[in-house]
C-alpha cells in the first residue's frame, strides 16, 4: 500500500492553493523549496509571482498521544498555502454538509483544489461533537472520489485512532484486493465492535475459524445478521448450512466493501462497473486483464483519483487486440505517443486530429491535455496543427505558454489565459459572466460573511460548488464563483477553471 500510496503522491493530482509553475503532478515531493503565502482573505486579486516548485513536507517525531485526528493532514501548510486555521472558526455540521454537496467534477483544476483541502494539515473545527468525526467525513469524501490510497493514508497519519474511526479503516482497506484488511484493529476492540459480520471475517482470517463459526451461529440467532451476510459468511467458513441458493442470486443494490471481499474469497468476484468508484482499485492490481485495468483507470482519472502518469502508464502498456469503444482511444492515445517520439510533423498533426476526436468532450480532456501538453507545445507544428494543440495544451497547467501559441486565433482565451480581460466584447452570456469575474468581480454577501468571520475553508468549498453550477450553464453562479476564488488568492486555478468552461462550450 505505501507504494501505491507513494505512486499516488508523486503522480496524483496537483497542489493548488500553492499556485505553482505547471505541473502535472504533486511533483512538491521531488521539487526543491519555495517559500509559500497563505490566501488573503481580504486583499484584492494582483499578479502573482510564479513558484518553480514546492517544499517536501518535513518529518518530525511526535508523541502519537499528541496526534488530534481530525487535525492531521498529508500536506503541510508550506505545500497547501492554506493556513492551519482554515476550519477553525466553522461548524463541522456545516463543513460536513458541503463536503456531501462537493461535486465529482473532472475539471482538473477544481480537483486540485479539492484534494487539497481534504489533505491539508489543519486545526479542526473546535465544534467537532466527538473525536474523529471531521476526519471520518474527509475520509468519505476522498472514498466517494476513489481515492482510497490517500484516505488510508490520511488514517495511517492520524493514528492513534479513536475507536468510533476502526469500521471506517477497515472499510477503506477492503476496496482493493491488493490490501491486507485491517483486522487487526477490529479484533482489538473485541465484542465492542458494532459489527457481527466484521468480526467473523476478521476471525476467519486469522485462523480462528471455530470462533468465527460460534459468532456466526449466534448472531443469526440474534438476527444481526441479513440472511444475505449470513449465506455469504456461511460460504466463506464453508458450514455445513451452506446456502448456494442466496449466494448465486444477485447481490444487494448497495454492495458493502465487506460484501464485496466475501464474493471475491468464495469465487464469485463482482465486476465493479457498476459499483461506486472506489472499488474501481480493486482491478488496477496485476491480477486483472488489461481491459478491466483501463476500464478502472478511465473512471478513477475522471475525478483525479490516480494520476496522469498512471494512466499513461497503463494506456500504453501493451498493443490493442480489438476495436471499439477503450480500445479506439488506446489505439489514437498510442498513435500519438510514437508520433511525438518520432517528431514527424505530418505524424503528429494526423494523429493529433484523431486522439483529439476521441477525447473532446469525454470526462477524460483535460487529463488528455494535461499528458501531452509539455510535448505538443515542444512539437514541430504550424499553422492550425499549432493553433490546435494549443488549444488543447491551454487546457493544462502549462495555460499560460499554450496561450502564446494561439496566434492570435481566439483573443478572448488567450486574455483569460493572461487574466486581463479589458476591452473585449463577448458573445454570449458565459462568456460575460469569464469576463464580469476578471473586470468586474462580485461576491455573494454570505460569502462576504463567511471571510470576514475566518470561516475560509467555507469560502472555498462553497466556491467550488457553485462554480460547478456555473459550469453547467449558470452566469451568475460562473462569476460568482470565479469571482471569489481570485479574492482569496487562487488566481491561477480561477483562470484555468475559466479557460476549462469556455472550451466546453458549443462553438
Amino acid at each position: 500500500m505505501r507504494n501505491k500510496l507513494f505512486a499516488w503522491m508523486i503522480c496524483g493530482p496537483g497542489v493548488a492553493f500553492a499556485e505553482q509553475a505547471p505541473l502535472s503532478a504533486i511533483d512538491w515531493l521531488a521539487s526543491p523549496p519555495v517559500a509559500q503565502t497563505s490566501p488573503l482573505a481580504n486583499t484584492p486579486p494582483t499578479a502573482e509571482p510564479r513558484p518553480t516548485g514546492a517544499q517536501v513536507p518535513e518529518i518530525s517525531v511526535t508523541s502519537l498521544e499528541m496526534v488530534n485526528a481530525d487535525s492531521a493532514g498529508l500536506l503541510p501548510p508550506s505545500s497547501t498555502g492554506l493556513p492551519v486555521s482554515i476550519w477553525r472558526n466553522s461548524q463541522t455540521a456545516d463543513i460536513i454538509e458541503l463536503l456531501n454537496n462537493l461535486p465529482k467534477t473532472s475539471n482538473s483544476a477544481i480537483q486540485s483544489v479539492i484534494y487539497s483541502l481534504l489533505l491539508a494539515e489543519a486545526d479542526a473545527p473546535q465544534s467537532t461533537p466527538s473525536a474523529g468525526v471531521f476526519l471520518a467525513a474527509r475520509i468519505e469524501t476522498l472514498v466517494k472520489l476513489g481515492a482510497v490510497y490517500p484516505a488510508m493514508a490520511l488514517l495511517e497519519r492520524a493514528s492513534p485512532l479513536p475507536a468510533s474511526l476502526v469500521p471506517v479503516v477497515f472499510d477503506v482497506s477492503l476496496y482493493d484486493s491488493s490490501l491486507a484488511p485491517s483486522c487487526d484493529q477490529v479484533l482489538g476492540l473485541g465484542a465492542s465492535y458494532p459489527d457481527d459480520a466484521t468480526r467473523i471475517y476478521c476471525l476467519a482470517r486469522k485462523g480462528d475459524w471455530l470462533t468465527a463459526s460460534l459468532i456466526l451461529q449466534t448472531a443469526q440467532a440474534l438476527d444481526s445478521l441479513t440472511p444475505h451476510q449470513a449465506a455469504l459468511l456461511h460460504e466463506f467458513l464453508q458450514t455445513d448450512v451452506q446456502d448456494g441458493l442466496i449466494t448465486s442470486m444477485p447481490p444487494p443494490a448497495q454492495v458493502t466493501p465487506l460484501e464485496f471481499r466475501l464474493y471475491e474469497a468464495i469465487g464469485a468476484p463482482l465486476s465493479t462497473n457498476m459499483l461506486p468508484r472506489a472499488f474501481a482499485n480493486s482491478d488496477l492490481n496485476g491480477d486483472n486483464g488489461w481491459k478491466s485495468q483501463l476500464t478502472a483507470a478511465e473512471r478513477l482519472a475522471e475525478t483525479g483519483a490516480i494520476g496522469d502518469n498512471q494512466l499513461l502508464g497503463l494506456y500504453t502498456q501493451n498493443v490493442p487486440s480489438a476495436s471499439g469503444g477503450i480500445w479506439d482511444r488506446v489505439e489514437v492515445f498510442q498513435k500519438l505517443d510514437r508520433a511525438l517520439d518520432a517528431g514527424i510533423a505530418e505524424e503528429i498533426a494526423s494523429a493529433l486530429d484523431r486522439a483529439w476526436d476521441a477525447f473532446d468532450g469525454t470526462p477524460l480532456r483535460e487529463t488528455f491535455a494535461n499528458i501531452f501538453a509539455d510535448r505538443l507545445l515542444g512539437a514541430p507544428l504550424t499553422g492550425a496543427d499549432r493553433i490546435l494543440a494549443a488549444r488543447i495544451a491551454v487546457l493544462s497547467p502549462q495555460y499560460e505558454r499554450a496561450a502564446q501559441n494561439l496566434g492570435g486565433q481566439d483573443q478572448f482565451l488567450q486574455a483569460i489565459a493572461q487574466g486581463d480581460l479589458d476591452n473585449l466584447t463577448p458573445t454570449g452570456t458565459i462568456d460575460r459572466a469569464i469576463q464580469d469575474a476578471f473586470i468586474a468581480p462580485r461576491i455573494p454577501m454570505s460569502i462576504d460573511r463567511l471571510v470576514n468571520q475566518g470561516k475560509l475553508g467555507e469560502v472555498i468549498l462553497n466556491a467550488l460548488i457553485q462554480f460547478d453550477q456555473g459550469a453547467q450553464g449558470d452566469p451568475q453562479d460562473l462569476l460568482e464563483s470565479l469571482s471569489t476564488l481570485r479574492l482569496i488568492g487562487l488566481e491561477n486555478t480561477a483562470r484555468r477553471a475559466a479557460i476549462s468552461v469556455y472550451l466546453g462550450q458549443d462553438r
